[in-house]
């Protein structure tokens, strides 16, 4: 039951269910595909700037790239995944970029301790939602940690684990950031299928700006995980959330949540919610507001070659020493469509809007229309 809870993906767009064969065998327990995507995008707003400003570009990327996967008969099981994205603008050349990332995912069970570690690096070159756009926002955006849960009896787990993250911005006018997360919760086994928790996240955030740079943040919380009904699966967990800052005023403390289930419809339709609110700080000066988000996704196998998929996101940025409060909303719709084996074409539309109390210079509408093709071998 615990590794329904922790394998749980929630998925904004429709996956293949056909597995390819591997480019290369490696031994016994490792293979290595190889992967690439070609896209075409219509993008009316491609800096994300107010009414009257966007700019509209025609958009392609092509992102080869690879997937290892290894200890398929041991232990330790995991993957190390790496792409390269070169894209190019059709009439502003000058935002042509290439950027690099790589990723890997390792996890071991024996039974009674299961770790799970994580590290990767991105490069990234695209506008931030919680600054007033006008400009891609080049960044390097570095993550790695480490959880893991030990059982003490019949009843009742211990998981704990450590967290890093960095954001190193190379566009001028943008605040690097440093985070260090560690959870601490109890489970204790209500039923087979089903684990009570309660615990504490204690969050360090580190900003490179003067005045207010060093934040702690505490979320004290109680929750469930497992296969609820037949159904439903997943794991959430609420409570209260605490900062504190090094200058000026504490955060105001709120109510805290986090959660991932998903619903299983139909044989060939499945629902998933995302559910998140925590503090975070702005990308652009490092201002810190109280983050909302909640996310309802459904993907659908109408036939055996074709997926549809759609989503919708809400968000809610609360900024705590002003009044100001924007709200952003992305929605989109997709369709898939598995050529053979290999090979996958897609059609994705996407909306986004925001609105805030600053009004038009804080705002923006944005509209994409992407045809890809992916391929896996």
């Amino acid at each position: 039951m615990k590794n329904i809870a922790r394998n749980l993906v929630l998925l904004g767009c429709a996956g293949s269910s056909v597995v390819a064969a591997p480019f290369l065998a490696i031994g016994d327990n490792a293979e290595l595909f190889v992967t690439a995507d070609a896209i075409a995008s219509y993008n009316d707003n491609i800096l994300l700037t107010p009414s009257g400003s966007e700019e509209e570009d025609v958009i392609f990327t092509f992102r080869p790239g690879f997937d290892l996967q290894f200890g398929k008969d041991s232990l330790i099981k995991g993957n190390v995944v790496g792409t390269g994205t070169f894209t190019s603008y059709s009439d502003n050349s000058e935002l042509n970029n290439q950027l690099f990332g790589i990723g890997t995912n390792a996890g071991y069970d024996n039974g009674n301790l299961q770790l799970d570690a994580n590290a990767s690096f991105n490069e990234l070159d695209q506008p931030t939602i919680d600054a007033f756009g006008g400009t891609l926002v080049e960044r390097k955006v570095t993550r790695a940690g480490i959880n893991g849960e030990l059982t003490l009896s019949e009843k009742i787990s211990v998981g704990s684990g450590f967290s890093y993250g960095n954001t190193n911005y190379r566009t001028a006018g943008y605040t690097d950031e440093w985070t260090y997360t560690v959870p601490v919760n109890v489970y204790y086994e209500l039923t087979p299928k089903v684990d009570l928790s309660a615990g504490v996240r204690y969050t360090r955030t580190d900003l490179d700006t003067g005045g207010a740079n060093q934040y702690d943040a505490f979320y004290y919380n109680v929750g469930a995980r497992g296969s609820f009904t037949p159904k439903l699966s997943g794991n959430f967990s609420v409570g209260y959330n605490t900062r504190s800052a090094n200058v000026g005023p504490d955060d105001d403390g709120g109510i805290g949540a986090d959660a991932g289930l998903a619903y299983a419809y139909s044989d060939k339709t499945s629902l998933t919610l995302a559910l998140s609110r925590n503090f975070s700080n702005s990308s652009a000066g490092g201002a810190s507001y109280e983050n909302s988000q909640i996310t309802l996704g459904a993907t659908s196998a109408i036939t055996v070659d074709w997926r549809l998929n759609a989503s919708i996101t809400y968000r809610q940025l609360d900024y705590q020493l002003t009044d100001q409060t924007d709200e952003f909303i992305e929605a989109s719709v997709g369709a898939s469509y598995i050529i053979n084996n290999y090979l996958t074409a897609g059609l994705t539309y996407t909306y986004r809007d925001k609105s805030s109390d600053l009004g038009a210079p804080a705002e923006f509408e944005n509209n994409v229309v992407s045809l890809s093709l992916s391929a896996r071998y």
